[in-house]
């Protein structure tokens, strides 16, 4: 904050003890010290703690809501797979990104939390199929059936998307150091020799405890089951690059390891689906009975501005074949015919008789009786 505006430096110096977002902490609230010799002001070399504030961890509970909530939505119309691992160490990733100290870290830039992105999930399991089943070769991916269904190629997006991975439960930043031993050897500027001072560069790590990873396919009335057994290759794929490479910076010193990689899809997120099932179920029936009530109250309304023979001819016409419709077709819809002589709605009711099976030989002693007053009424006798 030392080169912002004054008045944005003492707002921002105010609020760091309450600022949840993580970005603002790695990226602005950064110490600077005074370098007498070269005369400039220089960043602090000490990393200063970084708080996880409650506002962040309630951030992160409504996250992992929110998109149990989302993947539930999806699986109606689709397949997901649900995997629960826990970090085996410490985790780095983003650090060669850009950033004032040279070392980053990937904070999402809405939610403020470590996570990481799609996109790296989908590149190390893809790497990790090539070196497994590619034997190293690019090309194999997309002379590979299975490969080009699952990740894609430049001619044809895959069938399986994989999703950010939120770092929340036991969410720490951990400061770490890496030394330079010898940095003029690696600037080509001497021999490496033992005289060289090491040079500590400082960086951030982070510690989690079970992260959820989700991966999706879409449903196809062509391949679905084709979709389901990509989705489990895919799964099984991403366990094992998980595992075995870890994700990240710095995996070949043992960082972004996971270890107890399970697949949770039966046991913990099925259960969810049924229940949104039942959610989006019963708000369906609740919408259809709000939009049936609404079509009646505004045939009421247009009923309400019709004479009253009117009226009677358009109740008559929407009559439907329910038992119940029926009977009152036969006693207080045919005695308002009577009473009002109403020809149009006669022939309307005869012709309501006629379509539910109520005239002719069909009919009863009694219902006869009936068809012939409406006869004689349309007949003008």
């Amino acid at each position: 904050m030392l080169f912002h505006p004054k008045d944005t430096r003492d707002v921002m110096q105010a609020a760091s003890k309450s600022m949840a977002h993580l970005a603002y902490h790695l990226y602005y609230f950064l110490e600077h010290e005074w370098n007498d010799k070269k005369r400039v002001w220089e960043l602090s070399k000490r990393l200063k703690p970084v708080p996880i504030l409650p506002e962040l961890k309630a951030v992160g509970e409504q996250l992992r809501a929110q998109r149990e909530h989302a993947m539930a939505a999806w699986a109606q119309t689709g397949h997901v797979k649900k995997l629960k691992a826990r970090l085996a160490g410490r985790i780095i990733h983003g650090l060669g990104a850009g950033h004032v100290r040279e070392t980053s870290l990937t904070i999402h830039p809405v939610y403020g939390l470590p996570y990481i992105p799609a996109s790296s999930v989908k590149g190390l399991v893809r790497h990790w199929w090539i070196e497994a089943y590619g034997q190293g070769e690019e090309k194999s991916l997309s002379e590979q059936k299975i490969g080009r269904d699952v990740f894609g190629t430049q001619e044809k997006k895959g069938m399986v998307q994989f999703h950010d991975i939120f770092l929340i439960d036991g969410l720490q930043l951990v400061r770490d150091a890496l030394a330079v031993h010898m940095k003029e050897y690696y600037e080509g500027k001497k021999a490496a020799t033992d005289d060289q001072k090491p040079v500590p560069v400082s960086f951030w790590t982070v510690t989690a405890a079970e992260v959820e990873i989700y991966l999706t396919a879409n449903r196809s009335a062509q391949s679905d089951e084709e979709a389901k057994r990509l989705l489990e290759e895919a799964a099984a794929w991403t366990k094992a690059a998980l595992t075995e490479w870890g994700i990240g910076s710095k995996t070949s010193s043992g960082y972004g390891r996971f270890i107890d990689v399970e697949d949770v899809t039966e046991t913990e997120f099925l259960p969810v689906v049924r229940k949104e099932t039942m959610r989006l179920e019963q708000r369906k029936k609740e919408q259809a009975l709000l939009e049936q009530r609404k079509r009646e109250e505004e045939e009421q309304a247009k009923l309400a501005l019709l004479s009253p023979e009117e009226r009677l001819v358009a109740e008559i016409e929407q009559l439907t074949d329910s038992q119940a419709d029926q009977q009152r077709s036969k006693d207080i819809l045919y005695s308002q015919v009577i009473q009002q002589q109403n020809k149009q709605a006669a022939q309307a009711l005869l012709a309501y008789w006629q379509r539910i099976g109520q005239w002719g030989k069909s009919a009863s002693k009694k219902q006869k009786e009936k068809i012939n007053v409406i006869q004689q009424l349309l007949n003008g006798s």
